[in-house]
Parts: C-alpha cells; sequence; structure tokens
C-alpha cells in the first residue's frame, strides 16, 4: 500500500463517523492504486533553470514544466503563488504541473541558505566542491543539519516550495549516494531514507504532492523507493555520460532501461533529457525515447532556455 493511501485510510479512521465497511472496501483500492492519474496523463515536459520567463512558461504546450523557485542571491524574491498558477495554465486553458527543482545531494554557493563563512568553518556535513560544476558542494545529505535546510522549518527550501504552490518536486542529486558507496555502507538507503522523509512530510501538508527524483536509477533496485516516488528523470539515458553527443554503451543503455521499466508498468512515467544542439540528433533521439514508453526533452545543459516544441516533442503534436 502505498504512503499516500495510508494517509488518506488515516484520515478516514479518525472520522468518528466513518464506517468500518467503509474502510474495508478501501484498503484493496488503495492498493491497487500505485500512479498518480495526473502524471499518467503527461505527454511532454519541459526544464528550465535559468531566465525563466512566467509569461512563455504558460504559453508553452508542455504538459509538466521544471523550473527553478529561484532562491539564490541573483533573486532573493521567488515568484508569487499568482505568477505559479499564470504559468500552470497552458494555452487551450488545460492545467499543466508545474515542479520546482530541488538538489538534495549538493549545497549550491548561490543558493539563499549559503552563509558566506562555510568555507572557512566548514559544517560537518558539507563536502568537497563539485571541479564539474562550480558553486555546488557534495553533502552528507544524512545529517540531521543538512536535511533541516532543506526541509521542516518555515525558512526551508522545501516549506517554500509548498508555500509557493507547485505541484511538486524536482529532487535533484538522488545519484550522489554513488559517490558515498565506499565509505559509507548505508549510503543508497541513506538517500532512500531521505526522499522518503521528503515526501512524508510534504503529503502531511499536501497530500496530492508530487514526488519525482532525476538520476540515480540504480535505488530502483529498492522497492520501497517505487512506493515513495511519482516518477522518474533520467539524464544522458542515450547519449553523453561520456563525452558530448557521443552515444552511451549499449549495456549502460540497456541497464538503465531495464531499473526504469517496472515506473512504466505501474503507470508512472520516465522522463528523459538530452543535450544537444544538432536538430536531426534530437529528432532521432526523440522519437527512440517515445518508442520506449518514456516522456523526452532535449535542451543545452545550462538550461538557460525553454526549448521549441519541436525539441520537446519530436515529430507528435506536445497536445497528443
Amino acid at each position: 500500500m502505498t504512503p499516500r493511501c495510508l494517509d488518506r485510510l488515516a484520515r478516514l479512521l479518525r472520522n468518528r463517523f466513518a464506517l468500518s465497511a467503509i474502510v474495508v472496501v478501501l484498503l484493496p483500492l488503495c492498493a491497487a492504486v500505485r500512479a498518480d492519474q495526473r502524471l499518467q496523463e503527461i505527454r511532454s515536459w519541459a526544464f528550465q533553470l535559468q531566465n525563466v520567463d512566467p509569461v512563455e512558461i504558460k504559453l508553452s504546450p508542455y504538459d509538466l514544466i521544471v523550473i527553478d523557485y529561484g532562491f539564490d542571491r541573483r533573486n532573493a524574491t521567488a515568484f508569487p503563488r499568482e505568477v505559479v498558477n499564470l504559468m500552470r495554465s497552458k494555452p487551450d486553458g488545460k492545467k499543466r504541473l508545474l515542479f520546482a527543482y530541488l538538489s538534495v545531494g549538493e549545497a549550491e554557493s548561490y543558493r539563499y541558505y549559503w552563509q558566506d563563512n562555510w568555507l572557512t568553518a566548514r559544517p560537518e556535513w558539507l563536502e568537497p566542491e563539485n571541479p564539474d560544476w562550480p558553486g555546488n558542494y557534495l553533502v552528507q545529505y544524512w545529517n540531521p543539519q543538512w536535511q533541516e535546510i532543506l526541509f521542516g522549518n518555515p525558512n526551508a527550501y522545501l516549506d517554500r516550495i509548498l508555500a509557493a504552490g507547485f505541484d511538486g518536486v524536482y529532487l535533484d542529486g538522488a545519484d550522489k549516494f554513488e559517490q558515498w558507496r565506499q565509505r559509507r555502507e548505508s549510503a543508497a538507503s541513506d538517500m532512500v531514507d531521505l526522499v522518503g522523509a521528503i515526501a512524508s512530510y510534504a503529503h502531511a501538508q499536501h497530500p496530492d504532492f508530487l514526488i519525482i527524483p532525476q538520476n540515480g536509477d540504480a535505488l530502483l533496485g529498492i522497492p520501497r523507493y517505487l512506493d515513495i516516488i511519482d516518477g522518474f528523470a533520467r539524464e544522458d539515458l542515450l547519449y553523453s555520460e561520456r563525452d558530448a553527443e557521443v552515444r552511451n554503451s549499449p549495456l549502460s543503455v540497456a541497464e538503465s532501461i531495464r531499473r526504469m521499466r517496472p515506473l512504466v508498468t505501474a503507470g508512472k512515467p520516465v522522463l528523459v533529457i538530452e543535450y544537444t544542439s544538432d536538430a536531426q540528433l534530437a529528432a532521432a533521439v526523440l522519437d527512440e525515447i517515445h518508442e520506449l514508453g518514456f516522456i523526452g526533452y532535449v535542451a543545452a545543459r545550462d538550461l538557460r532556455s525553454l526549448s521549441p516544441p519541436a525539441l520537446g516533442c519530436g515529430s507528435r503534436d506536445c497536445s497528443r
């Protein structure tokens, strides 16, 4: 039974007028609910972290869009709830899902929570800088002090996202457990615990809030992880694991697809993003992703702009 169904049953049981017979009927029904209906209707998605224009987002055709909430030093005030609602409306009048990006595996020096003295008086949970992404620092993601920055108080990152009215959170850095496996036996289960704690906390306030982690598909082999998450996102599934626009090894591609296949079976979306500026490669990639039963998107790796529909839907209509 999913945690969300347990929450719903708990609310029902607190109602002194609820009949035990109703609960008996609902138990097997909840056990069968494995995917959120809103996500089952997703046919296209987009991902933009910089230079977000709310009007451009509103006018785009995408069913689900991931943006940066904006809590950094360059943008101290994030989008108010009214603007989030504006971006949620599609040109045809239907509603899209709007997700906020949140890195759980690295601390970012350009975020509102960053303290200038952390590099001289380093917190115990803060690790070295990521050489590939300046300003990003590996963290001990199981540490309570780091988790307090992520959620659990009005100033925490997730709490601000919830208050703004986003439909869900897009958790980056779940794959960082891979950098800890040789030093920490519980690295994988620690990351699952963190994602589970984030989901439980969010659902306690907004039961329909959605959780989609990015990368770290080895975690999908842990059964409880599949129950926690509402979908999954994967970068560089087909290309660019080693070098830009170079095809990944057949073994790597096949193994990732094998791990993600149970999500499709459960009706949970798999979002795939590939990075290329080659229009022909983009079209071929999107078609291949679609044939796999996943939902594709192509963009520049800096994610500074929203890709046109041709790079988000390929030869297919975004509305289908």
